[in-house]
């Protein structure tokens, strides 16, 4: 088969991209680098450094690629980042994904190439119920969930007027090998192995009390979810899925797993919390495994590890 990944030097996308070659796809990557982050290299890909906003060129690369699936993984993730910055995150981010669902469509290919979504269990906002399923009420608590949320919208409107085969996939907080650093727009899995592994100096932090949980999800899992989803013979419609672990921890126990692998302490400063943020994700991933037969490793401290030993010894030296 033949895959569009966008976002394809994001943390996500690079892990995609690898695993498709692996498996023998062809995969044509597409990324505008505004991360800052070096192109990932990753053989067998041919990659353009392009936005997906840019409207008509995205049309010309799939007329002439023809993809079996779009993997639309390009975003400005983070949702500190689209409070101080709603506008930029809403042109990423929901412009970004009207501008791959309209290539598709003027390219001809409404009825060839599946789209894949990468939306995003922050839509759920402040869920009440844990694990929260697909059906859960959205609401929003930042621009980057609202923009996601609109994501699935037009995804959902695109099907049901133009016949795309569509499906969402609600990521939760995904961690692993390849999450660089971003200063203070770091997840705690990617800004406290960098403090522990990389760069003592840098002073890691928590907002709010470390009660807060997370369904944090490892990227070989979300890789294998996405596959899935881009794979399936039988067609989606407009649907929208959970990809997490199913399972929380919160950030103290993250801090304690961190600890134990270092054999040291972590420093942590602390501060209020976060204007945006919720206080707890867990997914109910029961669809997930019934659509894409999706069943995640859940070994916690050892996905923590693997992700500390990458830190440790393949750190770009380039971003350090």
């Amino acid at each position: 088969m033949r895959f569009i990944v966008t976002g394809s030097n994001g943390f996500i996308g690079q892990n995609t991209c690898r695993r498709l070659t692996e498996i023998g796809h062809g995969v044509i990557g597409v990324d505008d680098l505004s991360s800052g982050t070096p192109p990932n290299g990753v053989e067998g890909v041919q990659y353009h450094a392009h936005s997906v906003v840019d409207a008509d060129w995205f049309v010309r690369l799939l007329k002439n690629a023809i993809p079996d699936a779009v993997l639309h993984l390009a975003a400005k993730p983070r949702v500190p980042y689209s409070v101080r910055n709603p506008l930029r995150s809403a042109e990423a981010n929901a412009m970004g994904t009207l501008s791959v669902l309209n290539g598709i469509l003027k390219a001809g290919l409404a009825e060839k190439t599946r789209l894949v979504f990468a939306s995003s269990s922050a839509v759920c906002g402040e869920a009440r119920v844990l694990p929260t399923p697909e059906t859960y009420p959205s609401n929003p608590q930042s621009p980057y969930a609202l923009a996601k949320l609109q994501g699935e919208q037009w995804c959902d409107m695109f099907h049901r007027l133009y016949g795309l085969d569509v499906v969402s996939l609600r990521y939760f907080n995904v961690f692993g090998p390849g999450a660089l650093y971003g200063g203070d727009y770091s997840t705690v899995l990617s800004a406290w192995p960098y403090h522990l592994f990389v760069d003592p100096s840098n002073q890691p932090f928590l907002e709010g009390d470390g009660t807060q949980t997370r369904d944090f999800c490892f990227v070989d899992n979300v890789v294998e979810a996405t596959i899935a989803a881009s794979t399936r013979e039988r067609g989606f419609g407009a649907d929208v899925l959970n990809v997490g672990q199913g399972e929380a921890h919160s950030l103290l126990e993250v801090k304690d797993v961190l600890e134990q692998i270092a054999g040291r302490e972590l420093p942590l400063e602390r501060r209020p919390p976060r204007v945006g943020d919720v206080a707890h994700t867990l997914a109910d991933i029961s669809r997930a495994r019934e659509e894409l037969g999706f069943e995640p490793s859940i070994d916690f401290h050892a996905q923590v590890e693997r992700t500390a030993i990458w830190h440790r010894d393949c750190y770009p030296p380039a971003v350090r």
